[in-house]
């Protein structure tokens, strides 16, 4: 028996699911991303606006196994080893997400991925006061996803309250759990706003 969505291609199953997502529609925008990954020709793409869902509903691993798709797929694929880098970061695995967040140094100098991703790396490395000009900076370049100079703009301001009310830099990395605190207490997931329907969409 043919599934109900076999007529639909990629594209429509992900303006689907966008549409359910953008009206609060959760289980739906699920159900329409789950089924365009599943496709034998899926794009990194599709896996990457999968798991940026995920992470708007706080299913951060499930958010982070597909990130990880759309790269094997897509290496080239910024956005997903951007946002993946974040999640790193704010799950509280600062070499992981360095790691991840390196190669967007090989993008231009006027890539705004580019200069984020070194404020994630200077920020995971607990050099806040560069982190927080490297985020200034991309906002400044990025004039296509506005949603994500937002989010930047928030680690900003968060950067400037642990620099007032710590008098030495912090042990662990700004924006990632202690050791011993949980992954979901984490005050700073509130800043994990995945801005995924910046990028252009398969046809």
């Amino acid at each position: 028996m043919a599934s109900k969505f076999s007529t639909l291609n990629e594209a429509e199953l992900l303006q689907l699911a966008i549409n359910a997502s953008a009206s609060g529609n959760d289980g739906a925008a699920i159900v329409y991303f789950k089924e365009a990954a599943s496709r034998p020709d899926a794009s990194g793409t599709t896996h990457f606006l999968l798991g940026a869902h995920y992470a708007q509903i706080q299913m951060y691993d499930r958010a982070v196994g597909e990130m990880e798709s759309a790269l094997a797929l897509e290496p080239g694929l910024s956005i997903a080893r951007f946002q993946l880098g974040l999640l790193w970061l704010t799950n509280g695995d600062a070499e992981r997400a360095v790691t991840v967040l390196s190669p967007l140094q090989e993008l231009p100098d006027s890539d705004p991925l580019r200069v984020f991703g070194h404020g994630l790396i200077l920020l995971a490395q607990n050099q806040l006061p560069e982190a927080s000009a490297a985020l200034a900076k991309g906002i400044e370049l990025n004039n296509t996803n506005l949603a994500l100079n937002k989010d930047m703009q928030m680690f900003i301001d968060d950067i400037a309250k642990a620099i007032a009310d710590s008098p030495a830099p912090p042990v662990v990395p700004a924006f990632a759990a202690a050791a011993d605190e949980p992954v979901e207490d984490n005050p700073y997931h509130r800043h994990l706003l995945m801005s995924a329907y910046g990028g252009t969409l398969p046809k």
